[in-house]
């Protein structure tokens, strides 16, 4: 299995590469910093020719298109990608979370670009080779917060709800050719480089039915199940206990 995973180095990215290391997958790492995509390279020791590291941006098309062909000239295809970079403006800016009427156009730009014209971007690098191949998966993470969003998430929120929409059109088009597309919302997920803009996880874990939060083997979990099913497409897949949907 060939994997592409953007946004690898990061809380989530960095787990979904280890659980697919440990199924055998050969795994193709994307993100913004290349020291830290070398490092989990050699941390999950996967052996030699099983990885690749790429520095891109997926708000920049022809750098994801260019992970996509590397990939196809070492291993032939591209069984699976998923699109796990993305971020709040308090995890993007490293400041805090806005009100919508405090929003400057560049940040509001710089969110929906990272999180809704990022997942354009990959769907349509990859796309090409998984329709010659009359097989493959896309996975975007998106989030809970697309569907019911709290306050100083209106950026965020919207670039979700765009990608609810985008999955499901490109699940449409792309059916045909036996391509599945998915999203998964993973919940509110502590890690490392999580940034709640001033926020607690108590109102969040009041939501949910069994009143916990989920870890991050959690998500890479459903993402590997959900990577192996060949009859699911258009689907959003939620990896907490809150009713949403």
């Amino acid at each position: 299995m060939i994997v592409i995973i953007t946004g690898a180095a990061g809380g989530l990215g960095s787990e979904i590469v280890r659980k697919f290391s440990a199924i055998g997958a050969k795994v193709v790492l994307v993100g913004r910093t290349e020291g830290n995509l070398k490092k989990l390279v050699k941390e999950i020791n996967n052996g030699p020719d099983q990885s690749l590291v790429f520095k891109a941006d997926i708000r920049e098309y022809e750098e994801v298109k260019g992970v996509a062909e590397e990939t196809v000239k070492k291993w032939g295809r591209i069984d699976v990608f998923v699109n796990a970079a993305g971020g709040t403006l308090a995890m993007l800016t490293k400041k805090e979370n806005k009100l919508l009427l405090d929003h400057s156009e560049e940040e509001w730009d710089l969110v929906v670009d990272v999180n809704l014209k990022g997942s354009f971007n990959c769907i349509r690098a990859v796309a090409p080779q998984m329709i010659k191949q009359n097989d493959g998966h896309i996975i975007l993470v998106s989030s809970g917060t697309g569907v019911r969003p709290g306050a100083l998430m209106s950026s965020y929120a919207a670039a979700k709800a765009g990608v609810f929409g985008l999955m499901k059109a490109a699940a449409r088009e792309l059916g045909k050719y036996n391509v599945r597309v998915n999203a998964v919302t993973p919940g509110l997920i502590v890690h490392e480089n999580l940034s709640l803009g001033g926020t607690s996880t108590e109102g969040y874990i009041t939501e949910t039915t069994l009143g916990r939060l989920s870890e991050p083997e959690d998500l890479a979990d459903l993402i590997i199940f959900l990577s192996q099913r060949n009859n699911l497409s258009g689907q959003i897949l939620n990896n907490d206990s809150r009713v949403l949907f």
